[in-house]
């Protein structure tokens, strides 16, 4: 086996993508990029790796698109001057965060794709159980890739499949047949804008609206950051289109309902903000609710409870509520220092944690202490 594709096979049974996209589709033709950004900046927490935006003018020229990404959080990449060179009313922003050996500019989102048909912007959170296969198939085919992420595989086939379609949403139900993993898509054609969630669910995707223009995001926080309403889930395996002249569910286009439906349990003990909600179910009473059980399950005599911020608050309040132990502080966070698992290595995760938190002391010295962790990925914290 050749050695590119061993480190490639070695990097595809890593912890993968879990990213934020968000797309805004303005009917009265203003210009989108600042909301793109504030959407993204509510959607941070999934990602402080890299960030882009794509943007497009539905009134302009067809195909013509301004884009920017690059390495870091979204107030280190987008400058107030570089936002004011973003013209469009349609686009599609990303944040992302890394994965060994993948912490390049290249594979930082949107992906944009100009092809015989036109041009793609497409921002994707998740990751196939089948890009490995999909990938050696297009490149037998001729296909050659500028990234290592699977993202590019779904660009490229939905690419293929539009050349033999009558449109990119039957296009991009085409290429879903193909796909086998958790994702959800956001992807900007020329004239529309497209979401897509997986068959499964597992990956989430809302709708939303602000007076003129609607919006695709990864939580409803984004939204309430924009001043948006929420209006729905995306439905698992479902495509929505958002043209000028509204927004429609293509459901004939969507794939044979299986009947089965998951959720990644991460979103609700860990990853998603508190003040989101997914499928109507409140992340912050989820996290509650599993510290309640938890006391059921595991009760343990102390003076007091506390939580590992910022996502462990939640559940140690909810061990506390149904203890009755007091709950309490042990720990001082740094807010600026970010999640520390998906750091590209161990020793900047380890040199992250050391300026991360730090004890309070007087809080706990003496006294019986259960702390309570949501999420220990790879102990780097907990140690």
């Amino acid at each position: 086996m050749r050695q590119n594709q061993i480190d490639f096979d070695i990097e595809a049974d890593k912890l993968r993508e879990e990213c934020g996209v968000f797309g805004i589709y303005d009917f009265d033709g203003n210009d989108v990029a600042s909301t793109i950004y504030y959407g993204l900046f509510a959607l941070q927490h999934r990602g402080q790796e890299s960030c882009g935006i794509a943007v497009s003018d539905t009134a302009g020229p067809k195909g013509r698109v301004s884009a920017h990404k690059g390495m870091g959080l979204c107030n280190e990449v987008f400058t107030p001057e570089v936002l004011e060179q973003l013209h469009g009313n349609i686009g599609v922003g990303h944040v992302r965060y890394s994965t060994a050996g993948s912490s390049t500019r290249e594979n930082a989102q949107p992906l944009v794709l100009n092809y015989v048909k036109g041009t793609l912007g497409l921002a994707h959170n998740g990751n196939l159980i089948n890009a490995p296969e999909l990938r050696r198939q297009l490149e037998y085919t001729g296909a050659i890739f500028q990234t290592t992420i699977d993202s590019e595989v779904i660009a490229y086939h939905i690419a293929r499949e539009r050349i033999h379609t009558s449109s990119v949403e039957r296009a991009v139900a085409a290429a879903m047949r193909k796909l086998k993993g958790a994702y959800s898509l956001v992807i900007m054609s020329p004239r529309k804008m497209i979401g897509v969630r997986d068959p499964l669910g597992f990956k989430p995707l809302c709708i939303g609206r602000r007076d003129n223009a609607y919006i695709l995001a990864s939580e409803t926080c984004a939204l309430d950051t924009i001043g948006a309403r929420f209006v729905r889930d995306v439905e698992p395996g479902e495509i929505v289109t958002v043209t000028k002249d509204g927004i429609l569910s293509n459901r004939e286009m969507c794939l044979p309902d299986s009947g089965k439906e998951a959720r990644c349990i991460f979103e609700y003990i860990y990853f998603a903000r508190p003040d989101s909600i997914f499928d109507g179910v409140s992340v912050y009473h989820a996290r509650i609710q599993a510290g309640r059980f938890l006391a059921k399950d595991s009760p343990v005599e102390a003076d007091v409870v506390v939580g590992v911020p910022e996502s462990g608050n939640a559940a140690a309040l909810g061990y506390a509520m149904e203890s009755g132990i007091p709950y309490g502080t042990a720990f001082v966070k740094n807010s600026y220092v970010g999640r520390t698992f998906i750091k590209p290595k161990q020793s900047s995760r380890e040199s992250a944690v050391r300026i991360k938190l730090n004890v309070l002391k007087e809080a706990v010295e003496g006294r019986r202490v259960i702390m309570i962790d949501d999420s220990i990925v790879r102990g780097t914290t907990s140690a």
